[in-house]
């Protein structure tokens, strides 16, 4: 009996440690939807559960590469912001993602914690240039795994998914 008890009481000891080992909902930074993309709630996604997946490096190897990947020394952002991120584009599917005219500025895909996700418009002679969000969420991956320092930072640029009009830029808030 006695040594039922004590493997209960492990059992009950451990359990509780395992359930303080991983953050609360709380604890986890906001991710928010670029302009004109839809709310996390709309997609009945919370900002833990984008933190809380882990993307295979596999998705990259789907990549075509259409821009040599540029990987920043500063400033960075921490992997796993940037990897909120790409779970949140990614779930976006065949969502388009939109940079309307050439070398204006960034567009901001999606913020979390101090990362921001943004796209440029490199299309020579001007126009929108438009990608599947989850195609520039896979550009994106190929900074995350290739461009991610021993310290866990991340900074960036790359092009989506076949499209080399649309580079996506991973950065921090700075």
């Amino acid at each position: 009996m006695k040594t039922q008890i004590n493997h209960l009481l492990a059992l009950t000891l451990c359990a509780f440690g395992l359930a303080n080992a991983f953050p609360t909902a709380e604890e986890y930074p906001e991710v928010i939807p670029g302009p004109g993309l839809p709310s996390l709630a709309s997609l009945n996604l919370t900002s833990a559960e984008l933190y809380q997946r882990v993307p295979s490096p596999d998705i990259v190897k789907r990549l075509e590469r259409r821009f040599n990947l540029i990987c920043n020394q500063v400033p960075q952002c921490s992997v796993s912001d940037a990897t909120a991120c790409f779970n949140f584009l990614n779930a976006l599917g065949h969502q388009a993602c939109t940079v309307p005219d050439p070398f204006l500025s960034n567009i901001l895909f999606c913020t979390a914690g101090g990362c921001n996700w943004g796209g440029t418009n490199f299309k020579e002679g001007g126009g929108l240039v438009s990608s599947f969000c989850s195609d520039v969420a896979t550009g994106g991956a190929a900074v995350v795994f290739g461009c991610s320092q021993s310290n866990g930072l991340v900074s960036g640029s790359n092009a989506a998914n076949g499209n080399g009009d649309l580079v996506v830029t991973i950065t921090s808030q700075s």
